[in-house]
């Protein structure tokens, strides 16, 4: 009877752990880190003091990283009207970009619509991944 009593306790301890694991990998992590390969202190330092926004956002969509296509995001990022064009950073390991913008130029929607419109080119799309405001 103990050693039946034992395999349950191990069997549903098994279970436990393994339910936690597949819940451990929906974490965040992957968001974090995203946002992490394009976070800038004094990106973020400088847009705060003059009252701008920063936004990260994922890739969504196929990302072959290579020079001629980081520089085709950022040059679509940069003349994006509103967007600090100093403040662009991208990562096509992580596929995630982040930017400062001016919300007095442009608003949040309508700058998002305008750099989709430019990355259709691309085949990729936008997911927000964080705003400091």
């Amino acid at each position: 009877m103990a050693r039946t009593n034992m395999r349950s306790a191990l069997w549903i301890g098994s279970v436990l752990l393994a339910l936690h694991a597949t819940s451990a990998s929906a974490c965040g992590h992957c968001v974090e880190d995203k946002v992490a390969a394009v976070y800038d202190y004094a990106v973020v330092t400088q847009a705060k003091a003059q009252k701008h926004h920063v936004v990260y956002f994922a890739l969504d969509g196929t990302v072959v990283p290579g020079a001629a296509l980081h520089k085709r995001i950022e040059t679509a990022i940069q003349s994006t009207p509103g967007v600090d064009q100093s403040s662009v950073r991208v990562s096509l390991e992580l596929a995630a970009l982040s930017f400062s913008f001016d919300p007095r130029r442009t608003s949040y929607a309508g700058l998002q619509k305008a750099l989709e419109r430019k990355l259709t080119g691309e085949k990729l799309g936008l997911m927000e991944l964080k705003y400091i405001n």
